[in-house]
This record gives structure tokens, sequence and C-alpha cells, in this order.
């Protein structure tokens, strides 16, 4: 049997929803080989999905593409940008007719790509913490840069992202080379990105800010703590104080054609529309309003407890 599976999204949704479901196509159809058709903007991808050893081959192209050439197997899954209540990673659930089953993921990493991080670590101080140079896009920017200045006065911080640059290797990190990166630190502080998917698939345990939507629709919180036994390496979602939070993410509108309308959950960008200033003006997100204070204070709570600091 061959199947066609298409993912429209980014790296972390790749990660976590293809993967997901993939394991779940391997399961119920243990005879079958996977190909795998992803946007050409995502061509880098393959190198961070192959040692996972999920699929037959790699293919590129639109949705276009997609259409003409699923006839050719005997099954074929879209996982594109119509997400339904249930969240990203229930939605091609749901679309197969399939029960929800989570898997547990992980990211493949080779061996030079864990010699060139152990290099790169071994001249950090402990404890080390991991964050990403691109958190300002969901969270204001004075926020971020005041608590990587609080960060940077418990251990060594560690910034990593596509234009990085470290002692000892003078060309950015894949994607791949970063997640082995992220296996050295001791904990990850960032956003939902799929840098941030990446340190928690090598068991990094990760503090995020999390998108402004349900916290199961792709969340490691959600994904992965099921298969942490140790309640303390558990990961953690922060989130805004509960006078400031209306528990049903009002803010999140239906697009016309299914799924959520743009800004689809970016705390940085959504309105709220449950807390209006003088009952007109909508407000800004209440992710948006979480203190630097209460980030960096769960930060330093999660490392306590597990004799970091």
């Amino acid at each position: 049997m061959k199947i066609l599976l298409y993912h429209i999204g980014f790296r972390g949704d790749i990660l976590v929803v293809g993967q997901n479901f993939s394991r779940e196509l391997h399961l119920r159809y243990q005879q079958a080989t996977i190909d795998l058709m992803l946007r050409p903007r995502m061509r880098e991808a393959q190198d961070f999905l192959e040692p996972l050893a999920l699929y037959r081959q790699f293919l590129f192209g639109e949705k276009a593409d997609y259409l003409s050439l699923k006839g050719e197997y005997d099954l074929a899954f879209m996982i594109d940008e119509h997400i339904f209540p249930e969240g990203h990673l229930r939605t091609i659930f749901t679309h197969a007719g399939f029960q929800f089953r989570h898997h547990q993921l992980a990211i493949v990493t080779r061996e030079n790509d864990d010699k060139l991080a152990y290099d790169i670590a071994r001249h950090c101080r402990r404890p080390l913490i991991a964050t990403q140079d691109d958190m300002a896009r969901k969270w204001p920017q004075a926020k971020v840069e005041e608590l990587r200045k609080r960060l940077s006065g418990i251990g060594s911080l560690l910034t990593v992202g596509p234009g990085q640059t470290f002692p000892g290797c003078e060309r950015p990190l894949t994607f791949r080379e970063s997640a082995a990166l992220l296996r050295e630190a001791d904990i990850f502080v960032g956003i939902d990105s799929g840098i941030a998917h990446a340190a928690a698939l090598v068991g990094t345990q990760t503090v995020l800010l999390p998108m402004a939507h349900p916290e199961n629709w792709i969340s490691p919180t959600d994904y992965a703590n099921p298969f942490i036994a140790d309640d303390n390496a558990r990961h953690i979602s922060v989130y805004p104080p509960r006078e400031e939070f209306c528990g049903h993410y009002f803010c999140l509108r239906p697009a016309g054609s299914g799924g959520i309308a743009r800004p689809s959950g970016n705390p940085l960008l959504v309105k709220c529309v449950w807390k209006k200033r003088w009952g007109i003006f909508k407000s800004t997100s209440c992710f948006n309003k979480i203190s630097v204070d209460t980030f960096y204070n769960t930060v330093v709570e999660t490392m306590q407890r597990r004799k970091l600091l």
C-alpha cells in the first residue's frame, strides 16, 4: 500500500502534527509506505525529518500538485490551514475518521550534530538556559530584552536561531544541529515555535509563552508531558493572570473557509474582545500582558524544583 501525506505547514507543525499522524498511519497500515509532500519553501525540512525513517521519499509542491498526484496512491491525506475546534493535532484525525491517539514524538540527530553541540556547550557555565532569537515576534521586544537580561544573571544564556553563530562554528547551525545543541541545555525559555518544539522533542524542559489558543491544540504540555514520568521535568506554559484571562479564547475568530482567521492566535497581534476599553475599543491580548516578573519567576521556580539553582 502506498500513502501520500501532504503538509502545508512550517517546521513546528510538520515535526509535531505531521509526525504524530505519520506514526498513526504506520501503526494502522503496517505494510504501507508513506511519501511526504511539503511546500517548496520547506525543502530544508528533509534534513531533520529523514533521520526519523518514517517516509519513503520527500516530494515538494503546492496544493494543486498534491491534488493531481493523489490518484496514484491507495490513500492520501492533507494537513492544511483549516484547524477544527479540537486543534492542530486532532484535526487531521477527524478528517481521516480516526480516533485521536498520542504518539511519542522525537527528533533524531546525527553523531556529528551531537559532537558539534557538545563542543559549543562545554564552554558554557551551568545552568545552561537556551532561548530563541525571534521571541519578540510573539511578545513585546522590551519585555524580551528584560527577561534575557535577568536570565543571564542566573546562568549562561544560549540564544539559538537561523542567524546565530557560536565559537568554534562560524556558520549558522542547521535546524537539526540546533536541536542537538538544545539537548545540551538545562532548560529552554521561549515562545510557541518550531525551535521550541525541537527542544521539547530532544527532551529539554521548556517554559513557553503559548499561542492564544487552547493548550491541547499543539503544546508540549499536551503531546509530550504524558510521556514524562518526573513531574518536575514536565513542560510548562506561562498563562496570564486569572483576572485578565477569559478562559474561552474570545479573541479567536473563525475564517469563512474554515479554520482560524489571522492573526491566528499570535499573542502580540490578536485583540481582546472580552475586556474592551471604555466598552468600545479592543484591548491588547491578555497573553501580551504577561509580565516579565511572571515569566522570570516561573523559570526560576522550575529550575529550583530541579535543583538547577
